[in-house]
């Protein structure tokens, strides 16, 4: 199946994890020949963020892996440069205290660019995750003000499933609905892109808590967007290479892309990565 050819003519496929971070499978070359065979033009390695500071297990890793990483995503790239352009990215939070780190990513490391997905915030050295608790306001508030900070930086490309706090929602109320419009319009001051990310469909206990709607991408967000038109991408949020050939999933973005009526970036090129290195 060439996406180009579904009506949703995307040619990039930009969030995509490896079997490093603890809960993907598959070789990272499986990943390339499956973008490969799927049409796309452009792939980007963005396992999940190596805090080497951190004690954290899952996010505190030795720094020989995060040479294999490098290792194999520029050898990829020397590889199947004939065929497809690849590039170096990591999937990681934002945190004001790491943006030596960040820079240094792009500058000693040769990161091509950096997604920005919180799934934790960092309190002495220590990974703490935002949504423990429903509709637990203060932790959305924090959440939606870390996005908002990693977006004035410049440093990434785009932000991953803004709307992931709907995992703990069990009520709209217009307090919810003034942070999401906080989210979009700060995307817009600072152009930077937000995710409409198909990862949430493949897990069966990522179930929305409000009857008509998924956790992410998510009905209530997304309806802002359109609201100011805000830029939108596609993260497949690939962990096992199979995802990248998953009709089902690429159905539901252009699905979900028609009827919110959003401002899709379809064409990727070199402008779309952009940092402060």
């Amino acid at each position: 199946m060439d996406i180009r050819n579904k009506n949703l003519n995307i040619n990039y496929s930009m969030h995509n994890h490896t079997k490093r971070c603890g809960h993907a499978y598959g070789e990272d070359e499986e990943y390339v020949l499956n973008a490969i065979q799927e049409g796309f033009l452009h792939y980007g390695f963005s396992d999940h963020g190596m805090f080497l500071d951190m004690k954290k297990r899952d996010y505190g890793r030795d720094a020989n892996l995060l040479e294999d990483y490098i290792n194999s995503v520029n050898n990829l790239k020397e590889k199947y440069k004939d065929k497809i352009n690849i590039y170096l990215g990591f999937e990681i939070e934002y945190d004001k205290n790491h943006l030596d780190y960040y820079k240094e990513l792009y500058n000693k490391y040769g990161f091509d660019y950096l997604i920005c997905g919180q799934h934790f915030y960092i309190k002495n050295k220590k990974a703490h995750y935002y949504f423990n608790e429903y509709d637990d306001i203060e932790m959305i508030k924090k959440y939606k003000d870390d996005l908002i900070e990693a977006m004035k930086t410049g440093l990434f490309t785009y932000i991953a499933h803004p709307d992931l706090f709907f995992n703990r929602i069990t009520k709209i109320t217009d307090e919810i609905l003034a942070i999401c419009e906080e989210i979009v319009l700060a995307s817009i001051k600072y152009d930077i892109p937000l995710e409409v990310n198909l990862g949430a469909m493949r897990y069966g206990n990522l179930m929305a808590q409000i009857n008509g709607t998924f956790p992410y991408p998510n009905h209530y967000f997304f309806e802002i967007a359109k609201k100011y038109n805000a830029k939108i991408v596609i993260g497949i949020d690939s962990h096992n290479p199979n995802d990248l050939v998953f009709k089902r999933d690429l159905d539901f973005a252009k699905n979900f892309i028609e009827k919110h009526e959003l401002n899709i970036i379809n064409d990727f090129n070199d402008s779309f990565i952009k940092n402060n290195k």
